[in-house]
């Protein structure tokens, strides 16, 4: 019986991208809806397009400039490269899903951009520490590119909640699936 049942569950997690495709779809929980393949492409191109903006953002950062003291430059370096690194993993996600999508896929791009979040936080914070920053001038230009930091922090809280939403309905929609299976393979039982 244990057998049958894996059995079930192991199909079911292979066949994941082809329940993608059944379209909109309530899952149990109140608000939460699975994005169809057009949504979902839609989705996927616009959270893209802002990757591409907010990357270009980012790089016109010149932290040199802001004459902070090595261990503060080596430690802002260090944020920015995690959060120019968390860019680019979620536009290789984003790549991965455009061919194929998969609650696996779908569960990677949500944890690489809720550690973008973590590493625009990061950076932000850093910025924003005064003692890296010795003049007026500077100090400015370092306050600046902390609000630039938080306002692409804002613009990804919405692509983490809609990521975050489609993953749960889409998991919601595989539990009733393998829920359905169990009870027909136990009334299956039943009747021999």
């Amino acid at each position: 019986m244990r057998r049958k049942i894996a059995g079930v569950i192991f199909a079911l997690v292979c066949a994941a991208p082809a329940l993608a495709q059944v379209g909109p779809r309530a899952a149990d929980g109140p608000g939460l809806r699975l994005m169809n393949n057009t949504e979902f492409s839609q989705f996927l191109k616009r959270l893209d397009a802002d990757i591409v903006t907010w990357q270009a953002r980012l790089k016109k950062f010149r932290l040199d400039s802001l004459g902070a003291e090595p261990q503060e430059e080596k430690q802002l370096r260090s944020s920015y490269t995690l959060s120019m690194q968390a860019l680019e993993n979620a536009r290789s996600d984003i790549r991965s899903l455009a061919r194929q999508q998969s609650l696996k896929l779908d569960l990677i791009l949500m944890v690489d951009l809720n550690g973008l979040a973590r590493s625009l936080d990061r950076l932000s914070s850093d910025l924003t520490n005064s003692v890296s920053v010795r003049q007026p001038a500077a100090a400015r230009k370092s306050l600046g590119w902390a609000r630039e930091a938080l306002a692409i922090d804002t613009g990804l809280a919405a692509h983490i909640a809609a990521v975050q939403q489609h993953v749960l309905a889409f998991a919601g929609l595989l539990d009733a699936a393998v829920e359905r299976a169990e009870l027909e393979a136990r009334q299956s039982q039943n009747r021999k």
